[in-house]
């Protein structure tokens, strides 16, 4: 297998190559005046299964067009097979038409990857999941969707939050904070929103769930503006949480969006490595994940043959 780190995940990409004991590969990438992309693959792909690691934020369209130019490449070159691994796949909100006349996001992006020669498409915690599954029926794409949450709430057990309770944001995320309590040992809950009448400000509380003087970790896929993160912060200090850690998959961090949730109370902040991030934060990579759904996929590869 050829691991190419794409420009947007250089270092991931070479962890998983690490992992896996295999060399990464590395493209020629620019960027024109005017704004466009170079992309040269610098080594023979042909008969060969080829990864592309390419997480798409921020700046979701350049990585998306870098992730395409890669990936047809390779196709062209004559690839036997091309895997995806696009850690953050940016466009999953947006799998169906809310108003009439919207642009289905997703299923164009899927539309490109398979024109693109794409056989597999690794993702890591989607936004949703039964949006990924209805699209990959209409798609010649197989998805393989994996979850961080584990390593995130290890990296927190070993860090004094054992026994801490699980908590999401809302009830349509609560399998994240499920799937982190079978590592912590702790309690489950999930945030209900409920706005003042007078003053119109929403606040999030904790539904059926005394933390008074408990260690509690918010989990969620992803933190962009921080705003949701922040107000279940507040609400676990305010109704007495000792400790509070945040943890995400996605930290995609907008402008202040750190110092907003640390503003809020946070007392730990851990994040993954899926989006390159700047924001003082505990990083978790999530190489050895991917490296061993890499190592499956070609072993079921080699099985089948």
């Amino acid at each position: 297998m050829i691991i190419i780190p794409g420009p947007a995940s250089r270092d991931l990409g070479e962890r998983v190559a690490s992992e896996m004991g295999a060399e990464a590969h590395a493209i020629d990438h620019r960027i024109f005046p005017d704004g466009e992309s170079y992309i040269r693959l610098t080594d023979p792909v042909e008969g060969e299964t080829v990864a592309i690691v390419q997480t798409t934020a921020p700046d979701p369209d350049r990585k998306l067009m870098n992730l395409f130019l890669m990936a047809r490449t390779a196709h062209d070159l004559g690839a036997e097979r091309i895997i995806c691994v696009a850690p953050y796949l940016a466009y999953t909100r947006q799998d169906k038409r809310f108003l009439e006349g919207e642009a289905l996001s997703l299923d164009v992006v899927f539309g490109i990857l398979e024109a693109s020669g794409v056989d597999d498409l690794v993702v890591v915690d989607a936004h949703n999941k039964s949006s990924l599954r209805r699209i990959e029926a209409d798609h010649d794409i197989e998805v393989h969707n994996l979850s961080a949450i584990p390593l995130l709430a290890d990296n927190l057990l070993r860090s004094g939050f054992e026994g801490a309770y699980s908590l999401s944001p809302d009830k349509g995320a609560i399998h994240l904070a499920e799937s982190a309590a079978k590592i912590l040992g702790g309690g489950v809950g999930f945030f209900e929103k409920t706005r003042d009448r007078t003053t119109g400000e929403i606040e999030m509380k904790v539904a059926d769930l005394d933390i008074e003087g408990q260690n509690a970790v918010v989990f969620d896929d992803i933190i962009s503006s921080g705003g949701t993160m922040a107000r279940a912060v507040e609400g676990l200090k305010s109704h007495g949480a000792s400790k509070v850690a945040t943890a995400c998959t996605h930290a995609l961090f907008m402008e202040g969006a750190r110092e907003r949730v640390s503003g809020a109370g946070a007392d730990t902040i851990v994040i993954s490595d899926s989006v390159q991030s700047e924001a003082e934060a505990v990083r978790v990579s999530i190489a050895p994940l991917l490296a061993r759904m890499l190592m499956e996929l070609t072993s079921a590869k080699l099985t089948t043959r």
